[in-house]
C-alpha cells in the first residue's frame, strides 16, 4: 500500500500529502512529471536526465538526478515509512512513481473514459464522462517545461476531446440536444477542425428546431476545411448534411426511456470469459463464431484454477503470448523441477483463449502426464481429456487427429520429460491438425521439427547489496513473502530481517517450489532460523501435490532417475563444482568425451548454459549441486576434488602471466567467473594435505586478489596452506610472498614487512632470485609506507637490480617496470623529507615514472600504467593542471577496465582535490565523485596502494570547501547519490563530465 499522496497534473502541476500540499520548485515539479507521465513503470535515471536537462546537459543531469529524487522524496512522503519510500521507489535502472488507485488524475481520467466506454447505459456512461472532465483545470502539464511535458499534454488533450465527443454523443442519445446545442459553440470554435464535435452541435441544433443554425454551422466547417486545408468534409459530415436537408426522420431526438445503440458503443470486452472452458462449440444454433462446422460437442474438464496467484512472471507470459501470436504451434516450455513450469503454462493457455478466443474457440485442454510410465500412453491420455473415449493400439494417433482436425483448440501436455518417445506422436498432430496448438512442460525439450523452447528460469533475486525496497520487490522475495502470509496472516519483515530473507532465495536459487516450500516453514521458524534449516524446511510439502514435489529432494529424484549411469554419474561429480565453468575446464576434470553426457544434463534442465565473452559457461542452481553433493560417496568425492583441483590449477597458473600483459582484462573477468571454484580447489588441496597444489594456486591468485579487492579471502587462503606440513621450500616462499601482499593492502605494513622478511631469508637460503626480486620490492615499498624513504630508495633500487638479471618468462620484466614507479615514489618521498641525498630526488623520480610508464605500455600492462599515471599527476598539479587531469582521467579508465575499486578511489580523490583547488564550475560534481570513492574503497575494505603519496589534509580541505560551497543539505545528498552510482557511471562522469576542471570561471546555473 503506498502512502495517500495525490498528484494533479490536468492543469498546472500540484501534488497533495497526508501532510497537506507540497509545493514543489521548478526543477522538483519537471522531475515529477518526468515520472508521472510513466507512473507505474520504471523509468530510466538516464531518460529522467534526459527530461530534466533537454539543452544537452545530460552529462551533468545523470550525476545529480540522485540528489533531486533524494530531494523529492522527502516532499512526498514527510515521513519515511518503516518499510521503506513507496511513492518513489528505486527500480534498476532507475525509478518508479507508485500511487495508489485514483491519485493520478491522469489515469482516473483515463480510467473513467474506459469505463464509460463500456457501459450499455447511456445515462450511467454519461455520469462518468462527467466525472472524468470534471478533473481538469486546465492544459494539462500546463507549468511543466520540456519536449517531454508538451507532448504528454498532447496526448491528454486529444483525449480530452474525445471524452468531450462521447459526453455530446450520449446527452444526444439521452435527448439532451439543447444543453448540448448551449455548451458546444465555444468548444468548436476552439477546435474548428474537430469534425465530431462539429456534427454533434449540428445534430444537437437541428434537433432544438435551429434548422438554419445548424446548416450554418455545418457550411463555416466546410468553408474553413477548404480555405486551411483544401479539403471537404468526412463522410460522416457529408451525410449529416444530406439528411438535414432532407429533414430525415433519422435525425429525430430519441424517446427519453430509450438507449441508444451504439452511443456508447463499448469495444469488446477485456473480462474473462464466463463460459465455462469445456472446449465445446459456443454460438448460435446454426454455426460457430468462426463460420466453420462445428465438432460434435463432447465434455471436456476446464484448466484447473491454482488457489494461488502467478507471481514474477510478466516477461514468461509476454513472450509466450508472442511466440503464440507469432504462429508457434508447438512451444516447449523447460527448465528445472520445481521451476514452475506448469503454471506458467497454465496462465498461458487461459490468457491465450481470453485474448485469441476465436482462434481457441473450442477451448484449451490440460492433459496430465506425470503418473505415466509409458511414452504408447500419451496418445490414449490426450484422447480420454479430449473425451474422445477409449482408443488404444496402433490406430490411436489417427483417431485422435481426426477429432482434432476440425477443432481451434489449445492443447497443455504437462510433465513431459520422462516419455520422450512420444515426441513424434506429438509432433504429428500438429502437423496434421491445422488448428491445433501445443504447449509442453518438459525437463527436456521434445528435439522434434516446429518445436519452438521456453526456457523456463527460477524467479529473479535481489542483487548483492540491495536497499530493502530493492529486495521486497524482487520476484524471489514476492513470492516468499506472499506464500508466507498463507500461513502467517500479516506476515511482515523487519528492517534486520529483509536481508535474511533475500539470502533465503538466494540460497534456494530462486526456485518456486523450494521457495513455496521454505516459506510454508515460517509458522515455526523465523527468518534466521529458516536461513540455518533449509534442509530440514525442504524436507516436507502439501498434500495435495504430486510425490515428486512434496520435497526439493523428491524433484530432483525424479530427474535424477530419468538419467542413464554416465549422466548419473557426471551429475554426482558436478557436486564439487562451486560456480560456473566452461567446457575446456570440464574437460580437464572429466577427459575429451565429456560433452555429451552434460548435454544430456543440460536437456533435463539439471545443468544450465549461458554464453558470454569466454564462450558457453555452464552451472548448476544451488538445490540441485547440494543435490548431487549428497549422491557423491567418499571416494569417488576425492577424486572428483582431485581433478578439479589440479585443473584449475592449470588455469590459474595461465592466468598468472595473463595479469602481467595486454590480456590482464579479459584473465581478470574470467578468474572473476571461476573464482568460487579456485577457492574450492584450494580447500579441497588443503583438506587433502596436498600443500604443493594448495601453495601453488594461492600464488596463481595473489595478484587478482589483489586488484579486485578479495583481500580478505587472499588472507584466509594463504594463512590456511601456511600452516600445512611439509610445504616444498619454492612452495613456501611464495606463500609468504602472497600473504605479505595481502596485510600491505589491508594496511598492515608491520605485520607484511615480517613476512616478506622472512620469504627473504628463505629465498637466499634457497637460491630463489626471483623470490628474492619480490621480497625487495615488498620490504621497499613497507619502508616507504611507513615512512622510510631512504630505506626504500634502497630496497627498491636492490629490487631493480634483481628484476633486471631475471629471464623474460619470469616476474623479471614486470618487477622492473613496476619497481621503477616504486623508486620514482620513494625519491619523491626522500624530497619532500629534504634528508640526506634529497637534492635532485624530484628530478631523478620523474626519469623513473617514465622509464616505468614506457615499460608498462610496451607490455599492455594496466596496472603499473595507473600506478605511474598517479605519481606523474601528483608531480605535474602544482604547475600543469591539465596535464595533471589527463593523467587521472586515463587511471580511472583503466582502473575500471580491470575492476580495481581501490585504485580508483585514489584517483577519484586526486580528481576531487585538483577540481576543489582550481576554479571547476560544478562542485555538485565534484562531491559525488567523492561519494563514489568512498563507495569504491568501502566496497574493498582497503586502501590497498598503501605506496601512494598521499595528502589527506588537501582531500579533507576540498571536502571542506565543497561543503561550504554546496551547503550541509546538497553536499550530504551528492555523497549518497555518488556512493550510490554504479562504476560505468562514476567513468563516465569523472571523465566526460559537464565542463572541465581547469576552464575559466564562469557564474553557476543551476538546472530548470
Amino acid at each position: 500500500m503506498t502512502s495517500a499522496v495525490g498528484v494533479r497534473v490536468l492543469g498546472p502541476l500540484e501534488v497533495v500529502t497526508t501532510a497537506g500540499p507540497a509545493p514543489l520548485g521548478g526543477s522538483l515539479r519537471t522531475l515529477l512529471a518526468a515520472l508521472a507521465v510513466d507512473a507505474g513503470r520504471v523509468v530510466a535515471a538516464d531518460t529522467l536526465a534526459e527530461r530534466l536537462w533537454e539543452d544537452g546537459g545530460l552529462d551533468a543531469g545523470a550525476s545529480t538526478v540522485h540528489s533531486y529524487v533524494s530531494r523529492l522524496r522527502r516532499r512526498l512522503e514527510p515521513q519515511r515509512p518503516p518499510s521503506g519510500w513507496q511513492v518513489l521507489q528505486t527500480r534498476a535502472p532507475g525509478y518508479r512513481l507508485v500511487l495508489e488507485e485514483g491519485a493520478l488524475d491522469a489515469e482516473e481520467f483515463r480510467r473513467l473514459l474506459t469505463l464509460a466506454r463500456g457501459r450499455t447505459d447511456p445515462a450511467a456512461a454519461r455520469d462518468d464522462v462527467a466525472r472524468a472532465l470534471s478533473l481538469w483545470r486546465g492544459p494539462a502539464y500546463a507549468d511543466v517545461p520540456g519536449d517531454f511535458a508538451r507532448a504528454e499534454a498532447a496526448r491528454l488533450h486529444e483525449q480530452r476531446l474525445e471524452a468531450e465527443e462521447l459526453a455530446a454523443e450520449l446527452d444526444l442519445a439521452l435527448g439532451r440536444h439543447r444543453q448540448v446545442a448551449g455548451r458546444l459553440p465555444a468548444l468548436v470554435a476552439a477546435e474548428p477542425f474537430r469534425e465530431g464535435l462539429r456534427a454533434a452541435l449540428v445534430l444537437a441544433l437541428y434537433r432544438a428546431d435551429r434548422q438554419a443554425d445548424a446548416l450554418r454551422c455545418y457550411e463555416e466547417g466546410r468553408r474553413l476545411l477548404a480555405d486551411a486545408l483544401g479539403v471537404d468534409p468526412g463522410p460522416q459530415l457529408r451525410r449529416l448534411h444530406e439528411l438535414l436537408l432532407r429533414q430525415d426522420p433519422e435525425l429525430d431526438a430519441p424517446a427519453p426511456a430509450t438507449a441508444v445503440a451504439g452511443a456508447a458503443a463499448a469495444p469488446p470486452s477485456t473480462e474473462p470469459s464466463t463460459e465455462p472452458p469445456t472446449g465445446s462449440p459456443t454460438g448460435s444454433p446454426t454455426g460457430s463464431p468462426t463460420g466453420r462446422s462445428a465438432a460434435p460437442a463432447s465434455r471436456r474438464p476446464a484448466l484447473p484454477t491454482p488457489p494461488t496467484a502467478l507471481l514474477g512472471r510478466t516477461d514468461d507470459l509476454a513472450r509466450l503470448h508472442r511466440l503464440l501470436d507469432d504462429g508457434a504451434r508447438l512451444v516447449t516450455l523447460t527448465g528445472t523441477g520445481g521451476v514452475g513450469k506448469t503454471r506458467l503454462a497454465l496462465a498461458a493457455a487461459r490468457e491465450a483463449g481470453d485474448r485469441a478466443a476465436a482462434r481457441f474457440a473450442d477451448g484449451a485442454v490440460l492433459v496430465p502426464l506425470a503418473t505415466l510410465d509409458d511414452a504408447a500412453d500419451v496418445v490414449p491420455a490426450v484422447a480420454r481429456a479430449l473425451g474422445v473415449g477409449a482408443v488404444e493400439g496402433p490406430g490411436a494417433r489417427d483417431a485422435v487427429a481426426a477429432h482434432l482436425h476440425p477443432l481451434h483448440l489449445l492443447l497443455v501436455l504437462d510433465n513431459f520429460e520422462h516419455l520422450l518417445d512420444a515426441a513424434v506422436d506429438v509432433a504429428e498432430l500438429v502437423r496434421t491438425c491445422p488448428h491445433l496448438v501445443v504447449v509442453v512442460t518438459s525437463r527436456a525439450p521434445l528435439r522434434v521439427a516446429g518445436e519452438v523452447e521456453h526456457r523456463v528460469e527460477p524467479l529473479a533475486l535481489p542483487p548483492a547489496g540491495a536497499g530493502a525496497d530493492e529486495v521486497l520487490s524482487s520476484a524471489a522475495v514476492t513470492l516468499f513473502c506472499d506464500r508466507a502470509r498463507d500461513v502467517v496472516p500479516g506476515f511482515r519483515l523487519g528492517e534486520d530481517e529483509v536481508r535474511v530473507v533475500a539470502d533465503v532465495c538466494t540460497a534456494l536459487a530462486g526456485i518456486p517450489l523450494a521457495l513455496e516450500l521454505a516459506a510454508a516453514r515460517v509458522r515455526v521458524l523465523g527468518p534466521r532460523d529458516l536461513l540455518a534449516r533449509l534442509d530440514e524446511a525442504l524436507s516436507g510439502g502439501r498434500r495435495d501435490l504430486p510425490e515428486r514435489q512434496r520435497t526439493m529432494q523428491a524433484t530432483l529424484d525424479w530427474s535424477y532417475g530419468l538419467l542413464d549411469a554416465p549422466a548419473r554419474g557426471l551429475f554426482r561429480r558436478l557436486g564439487v563444482f562451486s560456480g560456473s565453468w566452461t567446457l575446456p575446464v570440464l574437460e580437464a576434470v572429466e577427459g575429451p568425451a565429456v560433452l555429451p553426457v552434460l548435454e544430456a544434463l543440460v536437456e533435463q534442465s539439471l545443468v544450465r548454459v549461458e554464453h558470454g565473452e569466454d564462450g558457453a559457461r555452464f552451472s548448476m542452481l544451488e538445490p540441485t549441486r547440494q543435490h548431487a553433493q549428497r549422491l557423491l560417496g567418499d571416494n569417488e568425492r576425492a577424486q572428483a576434488q582431485a581433478a578439479h583441483a589440479a585443473a584449475h590449477l592449470a588455469l590459474a597458473e595461465e592466468a598468472y602471466g595473463g595479469y602481467q600483459r595486454d590480456a590482464q582484462v579479459g584473465w581478470l573477468r574470467r578468474i572473476e567467473r571461476a573464482h568460487a571454484d579456485l577457492l574450492a580447489a584450494v580447500d579441497a588441496a588443503c583438506a587433502a594435505g596436498d600443500g604443493e597444489t594448495a601453495g601453488r594456486l594461492v600464488w596463481a591468485m595473489w595478484l587478482f586478489w589483489w586488484m579486485h579487492g578479495h583481500l580478505a579471502v587472499g588472507r584466509r587462503a594463504c594463512a590456511a596452506v601456511q600452516r600445512l606440513p611439509g610445504l616444498p621450500d619454492r612452495v613456501r616462499v611464495r606463500v609468504d610472498l602472497a600473504l605479505g601482499a595481502m596485510l600491505f593492502a589491508q594496511g598492515e605494513h608491520e605485520h607484511a614487512e615480517e613476512v616478506w622478511d622472512r620469504a627473504r631469508r628463505l629465498a637466499v637460503a634457497t637460491g630463489d632470485d626471483e623470490a628474492l626480486a619480490h621480497t625487495a620490492a615488498g620490504t621497499g615499498i613497507t619502508a616507504l609506507a611507513r615512512g622510510d624513504a631512504a630505506t626504500a630508495v634502497e630496497r627498491l633500487r636492490a629490487a631493480l637490480g634483481l628484476a633486471a638479471a631475471l629471464p623474460a618468462g619470469s616476474d623479471g620484466p614486470w618487477l622492473e617496470a613496476l619497481g621503477h614507479v616504486w623508486t620514482g615514489t620513494a625519491l619523491t618521498a626522500l624530497g619532500r623529507d629534504g634528508g640526506e641525498g634529497a637534492a635532485g630526488a624530484g628530478g631523478r623520480a620523474r626519469e623513473h615514472f617514465e622509464t616505468g610508464l614506457a615499460l608498462a605500455r610496451r607490455r599492455g600492462d594496466r596496472l603499473t600504467t595507473f600506478v605511474a599515471l598517479y605519481n606523474l599527476a601528483q608531480a605535474e598539479a602544482p604547475h600543469d593542471a591539465p596535464a595533471a587531469e589527463r593523467r587521472l582521467h586515463e587511471g580511472i579508465e583503466l582502473s575500471a577496465q580491470i575492476g580495481d575499486l581501490a585504485n580508483l578511489s585514489h584517483f577519484l580523490d586526486a580528481l576531487v582535490v585538483l577540481g576543489a583547488a582550481g576554479v571547476d564550475r560544478d562542485p555538485e560534481r565534484l562531491a559525488v565523485l567523492l561519494g563514489a570513492a568512498r563507495a569504491a574503497r568501502d566496497t574493498v575494505g582497503a586502501d590497498v596502494y598503501g605506496f601512494y603519496l598521499r595528502d589527506d589534509a588537501q582531500l579533507e580541505a576540498a571536502r571542506s570547501r565543497l561543503r561550504h560551497r554546496l551547503g550541509g543539505e546538497r553536499f550530504a545528498e551528492a555523497l549518497a547519490a555518488g556512493h550510490a552510482l554504479p562504476v560505468e557511471a562514476v567513468v563516465r562522469l569523472a571523465v566526460h563530465g559537464h565542463g572541465t576542471l581547469t576552464a575559466p570561471a564562469a557564474p553557476a546555473t543551476p538546472p530548470s
